[in-house]
């Protein structure tokens, strides 16, 4: 089988010009050509289909290849700034950050704040401190020397308060130079009861224990009793007594009568939480 490709391509490229007319009237020779020569009787029917049908490829591949090279180049794309005149943006400025002198600002803003703070801190400190820790006048503790009764009614009242002592908890400690009863709890606290000191408790001080608790008046902390003694009696060794009393134990001036003595609310209360045995400490 003869090469038609190489025949075809060798013969297109001697066309002047090379042109699609011109070609296709090379391609209709080069058919005749072949049916012509391929008409000799010593040639099978099969043979002749078969050159033909190598003929037409031959041709449509060499036509691909003519229209390809005949094709312009595909310039590739120019992406072209814009049109600007010449010196327009020499004479500006570069872009700045605006938001930069912002955040400059603010800083310093928050320093200048921080520093007025700490001054006026270190301005006024002194001046706190010596108010809170400034000694009383004469003329001021005078005063309290001639009104004892100072003292607020809260102050008076039953309270848990902070109270550091190396006394085991539930013990009982009366303070008669404060006037004060502090049954000893738990973390550094204890319940403060306010009392009165008998005349016969004057000189009272050392460790005692609850020996025997009496009850004389109303089962209620508001109920009063007629009793001198008050509601509730519990008694000390060494004939010593914390008792209840229908006088208002908000005054710290020694009373006539009784020993330690306590609001009747108070005493009830303090009866109920007392074990015997407790023990009793008595501080002048």
């Amino acid at each position: 089988m003869v090469d038609y490709f190489q025949l075809l391509t060798r013969a297109v490229s001697a066309l002047s010009p090379n042109t699609g007319e011109q070609r296709r009237v090379l391609y209709d020779r080069a058919r005749k050509t072949l049916v012509e020569k391929l008409r000799d009787p010593a040639l099978a029917h099969a043979d002749l289909r078969a050159e033909s049908a190598a003929l037409e490829a031959a041709i449509q591949r060499v036509e691909r290849n003519a229209i390809r090279r005949a094709a312009p180049p595909q310039a590739k794309p120019v992406y072209q700034a814009h049109d600007v005149p010449a010196g327009e943006y020499q004479d500006r400025p570069p872009l700045r950050d605006v938001r930069k002198p912002l955040r400059i600002a603010a800083g310093t803003f928050g320093v200048l704040l921080i520093l007025i703070a700490g001054v006026a801190t270190y301005s006024y400190w002194p001046r706190i401190l010596s108010g809170a820790r400034s000694v009383p006048s004469p003329r001021s503790v005078a005063v309290v020397a001639e009104n004892p009764e100072t003292k607020s009614n809260f102050v008076r009242l039953r309270q848990l308060v902070y109270y550091r002592t190396n006394q085991p908890v539930g013990t009982i400690i009366v303070d008669k130079s404060q006037d004060f009863l502090y049954v000893v709890r738990p973390n550094a606290s204890a319940l403060r009861y306010s009392i009165g000191v008998g005349a016969e408790c004057i000189t009272l001080a050392g460790l005692y224990h609850v020996v025997r608790k009496e009850s004389l008046g109303g089962n209620e902390p508001a109920e009063k009793s007629l009793s001198a003694l008050g509601a509730r009696v519990i008694y000390l060794d060494k004939d010593s007594r914390i008792h209840g009393s229908n006088a208002s134990t908000a005054t710290a001036r020694p009373v006539p009568d009784g020993c330690i003595r306590l609001d009747n609310d108070d005493v009830v209360y303090l009866y109920d939480r007392t074990p015997l045995e407790s023990r009793v400490v008595v501080s002048n």
